[in-house]
């Protein structure tokens, strides 16, 4: 197995000025006279991409946010073979000097990317209380993601995700580990639990969906779901109400890409203005009314689907269609964790993947130990409410069962 090797972001000048001339040169259409509550429903306002492409023109400046990134972030490159091909794996590594941290695998999903680790890893290596938890972090990039190389073949599932980190964690010389995520990382370390349930020990996400209670296993909690979604009603106030909010009117972007990755990439790799408006909107219904996304932010999460120049980021969405979507009910919809698992979730009632604890508890896991409804936050928690989920990462890690515990500190010992 060949060692990881230092990475540091660079790129290129011909690339950074086929970006800002295709930015500064870009054509936003008129928009239409709506009503303010209803100036979203067609998509991003012409106002709100105007002031970001202002923003981007005159006072964005790549190299600086490049610097950033690369000084306040260690990351590494490593090939990993799976499905009979080897891609170069992008991954952030941060080891703690504390005693007894644990390894934490972080995965991200769409549209985020490796730097929603950014605002959680120095509270995560270093607590600022002696006694708190400590974890080595390891924050890939999905495969066909930023600086990850994606498969060339067709039939790369999630499945072979969770394989992928796994694979890596095992290299790093974590045998054991604790795996978090959300959105599309959610769905993966959850299957690395079920696949790898002497490795991956724990596992907490802070996105939560599966399929109904089976009718003839849990015929009372069928007929409670029932119930229960009528009680809830329709509209995005509720907890059923906003997944089905989400389903019934905001997934065409599923659609496509789900269907025709490749086409809808012709368009976005293009055009930085609008790979920009396709995550701006994304976001802005997946946040908390109170959460800030800056132009500086905003515009460097789409600079991280735009380097690459591939169709890995629409790619993933193929697993929640046709072939993908009936492995997707098999390998984690319609499956349960183990009972040697220990398993978490934090529940931010802006998302979208929101299923309750009881629901959870015939679907997802035999062995639920932590569960925790915050009051505010969406879909990207470690960046809009950093501290809150580092808090419920470290709760959660209070309560795994002890001898898997004991046998995660042994395996942070073992770091490389």
């Amino acid at each position: 197995m060949e060692e990881p090797k230092p990475f540091k972001i660079a790129v290129s000048d011909d690339l950074l000025s086929f970006i800002d001339q295709r930015v500064s040169t870009a054509r936003i259409p008129p928009g239409i006279d709506l009503p303010e509550k209803d100036a979203w429903s067609y998509g991003v306002p012409p106002a709100t991409i105007s002031q970001l492409k202002d923003y981007w023109v005159k006072k964005y400046d790549w190299r600086a946010v490049e610097a950033r990134i690369n000084d306040q972030l260690k990351m590494f490159t490593l090939p990993i073979t799976e499905a009979g091909e080897t891609m170069t794996i992008h991954f952030v590594h941060h080891k703690s000097d504390r005693e007894g941290a644990l390894p934490l695998l972080f995965q991200h999903g769409w549209p985020g990317n490796f730097l929603e680790v950014e605002k959680i890893i120095d509270s995560l290596t270093n607590p600022q209380e002696p006694g708190q938890q400590a974890f080595h972090v390891v924050a890939p990039s999905l495969p066909g993601f930023v600086f990850s190389e994606g498969p060339k073949g067709g039939d790369f599932w999630l499945k072979n995700m969770a394989a992928v980190d796994h694979k890596l964690m095992l290299a790093l010389g974590y045998d054991k580990y604790v795996a978090q995520g959300g959105d599309w990382g959610s769905m993966i370390c959850r299957i690395m639990g079920m696949e790898y349930p002497e490795h991956a020990v724990a596992v907490h996400v802070n996105a939560l969906a599966s399929g109904p209670p089976s009718w003839w296993r849990y015929p009372f909690h069928l007929i409670y779901l029932i119930l229960w979604a009528v009680w809830q009603g329709k509209g995005k106030e509720s907890n059923f109400g906003r997944m089905m909010w989400w389903r019934e009117e905001e997934l065409g972007y599923m659609e496509i890409q789900g269907t025709k990755p490749l086409t809808i990439s012709y368009a976005l790799g293009d055009s930085p203005i609008g790979m920009l408006a396709w995550l701006r909107d994304k976001i802005k219904h997946l946040i908390d009314d109170d959460s800030i996304f800056d132009e500086e932010e905003l515009i460097t999460w789409t600079m991280m689907y735009l380097i690459n120049g591939t169709a890995g980021h629409a790619r993933i969405y193929k697993n929640a269609k046709g072939k993908g979507l009936d492995m997707f009910y098999k390998d984690v919809l319609n499956r349960k964790l183990p009972s040697n698992v220990d398993f978490g979730a934090s529940v931010f009632p802006y998302d979208v993947l929101n299923i309750p604890r009881w629901w959870a508890s015939c679907t997802v896991s035999k062995n639920i130990v932590f569960w925790r409804d915050r009051d505010s936050g969406g879909h990207f928690a470690a960046t809009e409410e950093p501290d809150a989920l580092v808090e419920d990462i470290r709760d959660f890690a209070k309560v795994i069962n002890p001898s898997r515990m004991a046998s995660l500190v042994k395996s942070g010992k073992l770091k490389k």
